[in-house]
This record gives structure tokens, sequence and C-alpha cells, in this order.
């Protein structure tokens, strides 16, 4: 019997949430039953060693350049002889200015084709790879992806709107966003659907015990990139009140800088240099996450923060920010101290876990009775087409 085929299109497999999502499905695929071939328009990223060897991957130099950092690719594109590339980029640059949805809209047009049908393919990113999954690929039944609250990123939504209408099934994942969704696209209710990100206790748990990181009794990590939006700022305006309070401790930063701000001139002004450890990229934080005193998450907005679940399967107490979805994650002083977007009550809640063990132990019993493993999750996908 021949088997399914099913494909994923996603941007690029650098550090973030929405590759490390993609990087655990693909992962907990049954590729003994299922051929599965994934596009990544700009193959690039930490995660790309991590994608299974029995699952093809489809690239496209072209696409590559064309969809990778602007304006950076201009010269790449002129370079390989891609001219009318190199204009098209143009055109959806100043596109983007007034209409970020038309401007995707134009560059769905020129990713490149692929000449196969599938049973099932899956827009994991959305935007100009929905525009491109319904307009260009063959598929018995086409999905779409949406990582976040639709209403803190409904830039795309006149074009959205269309495209919805033409997909089988819209996923997101959790509930905030499934209602947000609902919300923006009343006519689609029936097809919006959660699927949580995937996680798994069991190959997180080998993969914490691989190596020792040597870090100090009082140590805070935060896990993500280096941004405004991530807190970044927030966190070392933190660190600064927690030195000057005279507390003994040190924060760790794994995550790419997005350089939206000069985030070592920051530690400088803040005389913090012995305080703070920016660790880069990761492919594997766990270790990290296992023998951090406590998390610290203060992100501005997220959808589903797979950071956050990594660190309640291994049931570490968190500081977290009152971000719109927060609390498909967490109870405030039930399994994680939940605080407002301000650096003295930041501070308070981490200089608090510091000094008394029993919140801490009572965080980590709570978690501890959590199912946090949802490789099931994969199922609503086969379900389509099985």
């Amino acid at each position: 019997m021949d088997k399914k085929k099913i494909l994923f299109i996603v941007s690029n497999m650098e550090s973030g949430g929405v590759s490390k999502s993609m990087t655990s499905l693909l992962n907990a695929m049954d590729t003994t039953q299922y051929e599965v071939d994934i596009f990544i328009t700009n193959p690039s990223g930490v995660f790309m060693e991590l994608i299974p060897s029995d699952i093809n991957k489809i690239v496209d130099k072209r696409t590559q350049l064309l969809l990778s950092s602007f304006p950076k690719n201009l010269v790449k594109l002129l370079k390989d002889g891609f001219i009318l590339s190199f204009f098209i980029r143009m055109i959806v640059a100043s596109c983007m200015v007034f209409n970020k949805a038309y401007g995707a809209w134009i560059l769905s047009r020129f990713i490149y084709k692929i000449n196969k049908e599938y049973d099932l393919a899956v827009d994991y990113n959305g935007q100009h790879q929905l525009y491109y999954l319904v307009d260009f690929i063959k598929a018995k039944k086409k999905v779409s992806f949406f990582h976040s609250d639709y209403s803190q990123w409904n830039y795309y939504y006149a074009m959205d709107k269309k495209y919805y209408s033409k997909i089988d099934e819209i996923f997101t994942i959790s509930e905030i966003c499934v209602t947000a969704l609902k919300k923006y696209f009343p006519n689609e209710k029936h097809k919006i659907g959660l699927f949580e990100n995937i996680s798994s206790p069991i190959l997180i748990e080998k993969l914490a015990h691989q190596l020792q990181p040597d870090m100090v009794a009082n140590s805070i990590l935060s896990v993500g990139h280096l941004s405004l939006a991530k807190g970044t700022a927030l966190a070392l305006e933190v660190a600064f009140i927690l030195k000057n309070r005279k507390v003994d401790f040190k924060w760790y930063f794994i995550g790419a800088d997005s350089k939206d701000k000069d985030y070592l001139k920051l530690v400088e002004e803040y005389n913090i240099q012995e305080n703070i450890v920016f660790l880069g990229v990761l492919v594997n934080p766990y270790p990290y996450i296992k023998a951090a005193k406590m998390i610290a998450h203060l992100s501005y907005f997220e959808g589903k923060s797979i950071a956050l679940d990594e660190a309640k399967i291994m049931k570490k107490p968190v500081v977290v920010t009152q971000f719109s979805t927060v609390s498909d994650q967490f109870k405030e002083d039930f399994n994680a101290s939940i605080c407002d977007f301000n650096a003295v009550k930041i501070a308070d809640s981490i200089e608090e876990l510091f000094n008394n063990k029993e919140l801490c132990n009572k965080y980590s019993s709570n978690l501890n009775l959590e199912s946090i493993d949802n490789s099931s999750e994969i199922k609503k996908l086969y379900k389509l087409i099985d």
C-alpha cells in the first residue's frame, strides 16, 4: 500500500518558537506510514540538523535569496543573476510599507513551484506561505497554522480573510489564540481548532543530562530572542534593580540577538557586566534549564511559549509577565509568579523566589500535577487524510 504524502512549508529553522515547534512535530511524524516532505523557503538555522533524515527536504536557491533578510539579500540576488527577483523584492518592500498583506501576496507569486501532488499540505507560518499553499500547491487537504494571538498580529487580515475561506483547517496553539481567530474570522469558526506545540518530556529529560553547565546558585535563565518584544531590555532593568539591592545572582540568556537594541551597551550602562551572561543560540538549552534556579520570561506578547512549556516539563519555578495568553499556561501563585510589566514588581518576585524555598517547592509540586506530553497532537493531522 502506498504511503500517504504530506508536505510541510516553513520559512526557516532558525532559533525560535515556530522552528522549535516544527522540529518537534517532524520528529513525532510516523514516517513508516507517511511520506513526508518539508519545503524550507529559507533553509537556514540551528534546527536544520534536527530534521529527521527520512524526511525529504525541498530547497530552492532563488526562493532562499528572495525570502532571506532584506535588504542584505539584494546584493546576493544580483550576484547570482536573479535580476527579476531583485526587482520583485524591491517592489515587495515598497508595498509592505503601505500594505503588508498585499506585499506578502506578491511575494507568494514568486516562490518555487513544487511539481507534486500531496494528500495533505501544511503551511506552518501563515502570510505569504498561506497564499502560496492555496494558489500553487496541489493537495487533497490544505491546513494553515497561526502561532500567535491574532488580535496582536492582524496586519494581514484583508488577505487572510480571503484565503482562510479556501483551506480545510486552521490550527493555532492555545485556547486564547483559537478565540481570537474565531473573532476575526467568524465564517470560518467550524474549521478553527487547537493544535498545541508538541513537547516530549522523555526527549527533553534525555537532552538535559547531556552536560552539566557551571551556574551559580542564584541563577536566572531566560530563553528566547534578545529583543524588545521578548522583554530583554526590561530584564536588564530588573537585573540593575536586583544588583542595587545587593542580591547575589547571575542572569543567563539563551537566544539569538535580534539587534533591535545594543544590549551589550545597555549592560555596560547599568554596570551589570558581572551579573549577565549571553550564551547565544544553543541547540540544546535543556541542561541550562535544569540547572537554573528559576526561569524568567518577560515577553510582551506570546501565542503559547514553547520555552515556558519546557520549563513546566522540567518543573522549574517561573516568573512571567502578564501577556495576553499567559493564563493558558500559568495560574498566579499556584504554579508561577505572574507580574505586570513593571521592573520593580518583577524584581520583587524574583527576590521572593530566591528567599522562599517553600514557594519554589509549591510551584514545582503543582507543575508536577500537570501532564505536558502532548505528542498525540499529531493525530489531528493524520485524521484529516486517514
